[in-house]
């Protein structure tokens, strides 16, 4: 089967499309603002839903934002980008986002 579109039809899915995609991420974002700006090691844990070994295991990693100066805690912001550039699914998307 093919599909002819003009131009304009092409651009009106495009934007439907961009827009989906922005509401969605303005969804996920939301909640992110009532997080402190650090995060304790069982709050992390909670969030991310992985067990104590395995929070101790993350926090091992050279690139894990974790931060020793006054205890330790996580970085709440730099946690949700570590999660986006480790997360091969995401990853995904974001290439295939980026072909449009």
């Amino acid at each position: 089967m093919l599909v002819t579109l003009t131009v304009e039809d092409l651009r009106q899915v495009l934007q439907e499309e961009i827009r989906s995609e922005v509401q969605a991420a303005l969804r996920d974002l939301a909640p992110r603002e009532e997080l402190p700006h650090f995060l304790t090691v069982e709050e992390a844990k909670v969030l991310l839903r992985v067990s104590h070994s395995k929070m101790y295991e993350l926090m091992g990693r050279s690139d894990f934002p974790v931060c020793r100066e006054f205890g330790t805690k996580i970085y709440t912001d730099k946690l949700f980008k570590w999660i986006e550039d480790n997360t091969p699914a995401l990853q995904k998307r974001k290439r295939s986002l980026s072909v449009i």
